[in-house]
């Protein structure tokens, strides 16, 4: 079933890009906020379809020169876009995964401990032992697993959406009605799409089914449209309580308690709790399919499972000791700049040689 057209080119891609951002552009809501919904109403939507359009232009050119050149894993890609400079990404994607496994291993223990009254640690060590054994099983269940947790939050969503029924939807109409269009929110959506877009190449593995042009556009405007979705419900949710809920540090938790029941809240909190831990399991298996290719040069033959297992596990636990030491803030305090070298050393070499190799004629 995993190779029916329907999953290789609409599902999979689809799936593993929205698990993988979800747990860094969602899980508290303050992202949305920043970048999407504190431009109003309507500049939200003009900020969500900046977002669908840089999605889909980076994802359709990081998916086409992945088929054309058979490269899935990041090291192959950037070999053919950087050549001899390969290795920037590398040095950039390793800082951006311990900071992204820092925060989600810091993330997990958060919840475990001020939803459930449960030690810090029960909650990094469910998320050590939920990596391991995905990424020790390899890609096949890591897709699976991908596809059922964003089954999960599409329930929440539609959920959430009924939830809004009655005077939450009038307040929504009148900030629609009542606020003033921000044009240049648009900006914003860039910026958003284009700091989550430097993980991409670490996902070509969920584009080994692409197998023509047409259908890398087609997954790519798919993955986009769908990595979007939980902001615009968001979005739409949040001008329920517009402006007041600007000024709120983790606005998606707070809109889940003034909106739902406990129950609900307690359902959306596992679920997002699967997702963070969705988010670092898709990116190291992005590492792991490099380690694998530099293992099958080397030894002939990829590394085994309990190798991808020790690897994951690593990273997690390397992320986490950061996170104990306190470094979380300051490691927080250098997205800005690694947004910058996410642009220099992926999206502009990609908006530029990139596109030249795809559409050159060889």
């Amino acid at each position: 079933m995993l190779d029916s057209y329907l999953f290789r080119v609409f599902i999979i891609p689809s799936a593993v890009f929205l698990s993988v951002v979800f747990g860094g552009s969602y899980g508290t809501g303050r992202e949305v906020m920043e970048f999407i919904s504190r431009h109003g109403p309507v500049g939200g939507l003009i900020a969500i379809a900046a977002v669908v359009i840089t999605y889909s232009v980076l994802l359709f050119a990081t998916f086409e020169l992945g088929r054309k050149f058979q490269q899935f894993e990041y090291r192959g890609f950037f070999q053919r876009l950087l050549g001899r400079f390969w290795f920037l990404y590398e040095v950039v994607i390793l800082i951006g995964m311990v900071i992204t496994l820092a925060v989600c291993t810091t993330a997990s223990g958060a919840i475990a401990e001020s939803r459930f009254s449960l030690p810090t640690w029960v909650g990094s060590g469910a998320l050590l032992l939920i990596v391991f054994v995905l990424t020790y099983q390899g890609r096949a269940l890591v897709e699976k697993t991908m596809i059922m947790a964003v089954l999960a939050l599409a329930a929440i969503l539609v959920a959430l959406l009924f939830q809004l029924a009655g005077e939450p939807a009038r307040q929504i109409s009148h900030a629609f009605a009542s606020e003033p269009v921000v044009w240049d929110a648009w900006q914003g959506g860039a910026q958003y799409a284009l700091v989550n877009g430097g993980f991409i190449p670490l996902l070509l593995y969920c584009a080994r089914g692409v197998q023509t042009r047409g259908q890398a556009g087609m997954a790519a405007v798919c993955a986009a449209s769908v990595a979007v979705l939980p902001g615009l419900v968001f979005h739409y949710a949040f001008m329920s309580a517009y402006p007041a809920i600007t000024e709120e540090q983790l606005p998606a938790y707070q809109l889940m308690s003034t909106v739902g029941s406990p129950l609900f809240l307690n359902i959306y909190i596992v679920v997002l709790f699967v997702l963070i831990a969705q988010t670092g399991v898709g990116m190291l298996q992005g590492f792991l399919e490099r380690i694998d290719s530099w293992h099958l040069q080397r030894f002939e033959r990829p590394l085994n499972h309990l190798g991808h297992g020790l690897v994951a596990v690593g990273m997690v636990c390397a992320s986490m000791t950061l996170g104990s030491m306190g470094i979380i803030a300051l490691i927080i305090a250098g997205y800005s700049i690694l947004a910058a070298s996410f642009i220099l050393v992926f999206a502009v070499p990609l908006l530029t040689r990139g596109i030249w190799l795809i559409f050159r004629q060889d």
